[in-house]
């Protein structure tokens, strides 16, 4: 598979993306994974028309994200994968993905959810989801951008008191 750097971050494709981690991790694709977009002709539509020239740009649903990261057509591709919350991330390392790291950037609130950091809120299904990841060998770590430091998620989420 050619999936060089999955990022949990709910605003999916926008500057940072665009200016910092493309770049930083040498990709030349973006696939967004998410059900929910790919079914949404609008969000569609607004996600690929940031993506900046050169850069191969596909909006998936999860299962469709898994079969293209693995037909051999898109071996030479260096993906960037995106996706909007810590259950797409699951359904993707069950699936087959076969990340041992993935990154969370950024979470906004919604009902429910704590703090965990001054970009990410998790809600318990989100917590659920990263937990559940950790326990079949994947290494959450939370880094907003490539510049800073990166921090183990699962502990943050232990100080933030919802693990």
């Amino acid at each position: 598979m050619t999936v060089k750097h999955l990022r949990i971050d709910n605003r999916l494709v926008h500057g940072q993306i665009v200016v910092a981690w493309l770049q930083a991790i040498g990709a030349d694709t973006i696939v967004v994974a998410n059900d929910g977009i790919a079914a949404d002709d609008f969000q569609k539509t607004m996600l690929v028309a940031v993506s900046p020239p050169g850069i191969r740009e596909r909006i998936l649903s999860v299962d469709e994200t898994l079969a293209y990261v693995k037909d051999p057509a898109h071996a030479n591709e260096q993906i960037l994968l995106l996706v909007k919350e810590p259950a797409d991330a699951l359904r993707l390392h069950r699936g087959g993905l076969g990340l041992v790291t993935m990154n969370v950037g950024n979470m906004a609130f919604v009902v429910g959810a704590k703090r965990v950091s001054n970009t990410v809120f998790a809600s318990p299904k989100d917590v659920e989801a990263a937990k559940a990841l950790t326990a079949e060998g994947v290494k959450l770590t939370c880094q907003m951008m490539p510049t800073v430091a990166r921090e183990d998620f699962m502990q943050l989420l232990a100080k933030a008191k919802l693990v």
